[in-house]
């Protein structure tokens, strides 16, 4: 092999490689961060969906006046009651 063979500079060893392989991780890691932050909120919205479901159900039973479905609705909604 020449001098840029598979040992030389111009492959992923020396200084260079260990940046490329920690910028690399950072990445990996970064877009695990990420894909927990993106699940965190889905699993959220998945959660007030079902509580904004059951509130309806219990207005349709008549188990709630309307004033209060309003009021919790708006609450669940993120609005202030």
């Amino acid at each position: 092999m020449g001098m840029m063979g598979w040992g030389g500079m111009g492959g992923f060893g020396g200084f260079f490689g260990l940046f490329n392989m920690l910028l690399f991780l950072a990445l990996l890691a970064f877009l695990v961060y990420l894909g927990f932050r993106a699940l965190e909120r889905w699993e959220g919205r998945k959660g007030k969906d079902e509580a904004l479901e059951t509130l309806r159900l219990r207005y349709a039973k008549g188990e709630l006046d309307e004033e209060t479905f309003r009021r919790l609705k708006k609450e669940l909604e993120g609005g202030e009651a």
